[in-house]
């Protein structure tokens, strides 16, 4: 019975990170939830899973937006996505040492998707979540690109904190913002992902300690992320069930051993 309970709680954390605004990338679906068609742009940010490229990659081809935004820096994330690109078999001819997220996302966009290069607009200084938005906001200004509509493309256990800090640089009444999570992470009865088809996506151990991470980061407290802490996102409103799936959870696999199950 415990680990039915565990699984339930991280399969409901993981899909409430994973933020959608639409079930598929798809023409259709901005057009019959939003009116729209297609977005100014897509922002894809920086992470370690290469399968977040090839989302928005199809969603450039299936004209969903006009422009990319490639955003990230150098973080904690570099290392892993670079070693991600070297053991792929499509990817492993890119040079990624010492390059920026940004830029290795721009070599594959251009030189495996055949993207135009001017159709890409590249933020390559960024080192966190909140500092991502403030310097995509900041770029698209320098550059005099106006927009009304982004669509925010991430890895799904950071989408709503990307989210979230997007909200605090970017007037929602001026600019639609929308989240598109490439996938929802979901565990089976075994703690074992069931996202077998996702390229560079995370061990199970890494995975569950992203998104016991997310929660304390998401909360409008003293120390949390929000306006009553560090101030780094806008306020995030967090459901009472998955507050008490989170504490639950935390209390069931606080020990090594849960760890040493997956």
């Amino acid at each position: 019975m415990e680990n039915v309970k565990i699984q339930y709680c991280i399969n409901q954390i993981s899909e409430f990170l994973a933020a959608r605004d639409i079930g598929r990338l798809d023409i259709n679906e901005l057009e019959n939830k939003f009116g729209i068609n297609k977005v100014d742009i897509l922002v894809l940010l920086g992470n370690s899973i290469p399968y977040t490229i090839k989302c928005a990659v199809k969603a450039y081809e299936d004209k969903l937006c006009d422009k990319i935004l490639i955003n990230g820096g150098i973080g904690h994330s570099t290392e892993i996505l670079r070693n991600e690109i070297r053991k792929d078999d499509i990817y492993k001819f890119i040079s990624v040492e010492n390059k920026a997220e940004a830029d290795m996302i721009f070599e594959i966009m251009t030189k495996v998707y055949k993207i135009d290069s001017e159709k890409i607009i590249v933020e390559n200084k960024s080192i966190n979540c909140g500092d991502n938005a403030k310097k995509a906001v900041e770029l698209l200004e320098e550059l005099n690109i106006e927009y009304s509509s982004l669509l925010l493309v991430q890895d799904p256990t950071m989408q709503l904190r990307t989210y979230a800090s997007f909200l605090k640089y970017v007037n929602p009444e001026k600019v639609k913002l929308r989240n598109y999570a490439p996938f929802i992470p979901s565990i089976d009865e075994n703690f074992k992902l069931r996202n077998v088809d996702i390229n560079g996506i995370w061990d199970e151990q890494r995975y569950f300690q992203l998104i016991m991470g997310e929660i304390p980061r998401l909360k409008d407290d003293e120390n949390g992320y929000g306006p009553n802490g560090k101030s780094f996102i806008a306020h995030v409103d967090i459901p009472s069930e998955i507050e008490e799936s989170y504490y639950l959870l935390k209390s069931m696999i606080s020990n090594e051993d849960f760890y040493s199950r997956c």
